[in-house]
This record gives C-alpha cells, sequence and structure tokens, in this order.
C-alpha cells in the first residue's frame, strides 16, 4: 500500500476511534485545513496548523452528531489522496437531522498531511440528496 493512503486510512481510522491525538499526530505542524460548503456553516473556511485542526475538531464536536460517517471510494496519485463519502447526524443546536456528501482531498509529505481540502454537500431537515450509486 502506499504511504500516502496509507496515512489517510489511518486518519479515517483514528477519527472513527475517537483518538483525536493521535489524528493529530498524522498532521503536519504547517498543515493547511480548509472546508468549502455552505457559507452558514461555521466550520466552512479555513484553519491553519494543529492548532487550526483542533479548532476545527471542536467546532464539529460542538456542532454535530455523527450517526454515520463513511468514507466510500478512495483514489491515490503519488502523494495525493482523494475520497469520496458521506455521512449523517444531528445538528446540536436545532436537533435537525444532516446529510452530507463530500469529497477530501489529501496532500501527504513525510508521512504527515501537509493540506486537507473538503468539498461538503450539505442537506438538512427533510431536505434529501439524489440518489446516486457509490
Amino acid at each position: 500500500m502506499a504511504i500516502a493512503l496509507e496515512v489517510v486510512k489511518q486518519v479515517y481510522q483514528r477519527f472513527a476511534e475517537g483518538d483525536l491525538d493521535g489524528f493529530l499526530k498524522l498532521c503536519s505542524q504547517e498543515i493547511e485545513w480548509v472546508v468549502n460548503g455552505p457559507s452558514t456553516l461555521e466550520k466552512c473556511r479555513a484553519f491553519h496548523g494543529i492548532s487550526g485542526v483542533r479548532q476545527f475538531l471542536s467546532l464539529l464536536e460542538d456542532s454535530w452528531q455523527f450517526n454515520s460517517f463513511e468514507p466510500r471510494k478512495f483514489f491515490e496519485d503519488d502523494m495525493t489522496v482523494i475520497v469520496l463519502g458521506e455521512e449523517t447526524g444531528v445538528d446540536k443546536a436545532s436537533g435537525e437531522p444532516f446529510q452530507n456528501r463530500w469529497a477530501h482531498v489529501f496532500e501527504v509529505q513525510k508521512e504527515r498531511i501537509v493540506s486537507f481540502r473538503e468539498f461538503l454537500c450539505h442537506w438538512r431537515g427533510e431536505q434529501q440528496p439524489p440518489a446516486m450509486r457509490w
């Protein structure tokens, strides 16, 4: 297995296990973490460095309760890994359910994530994403 893909799969595993310290150890000190999505979501912006990723994770924990989080497809090209996935949960403030589909783009150098880009499609309440096959 290629190193970049292995690192990214470890990131998802540690996130799923709630091992946020282990998750952060896989990130470069200078990481750039950018979430592209609806401007109404506080997490949709740029974060920098480990402290920025901690801030992102804190926002995520404070705002959403996940019911599912599923990376579905992995694509790797040298030190870039693209992951397609989806998640469901509940917005903690409003109590509304949500469904998200996303593409995550990771850049890996020296076995650390140096760049993360999320492209997020977000449906809330009774809104439903279009049907599709994975």
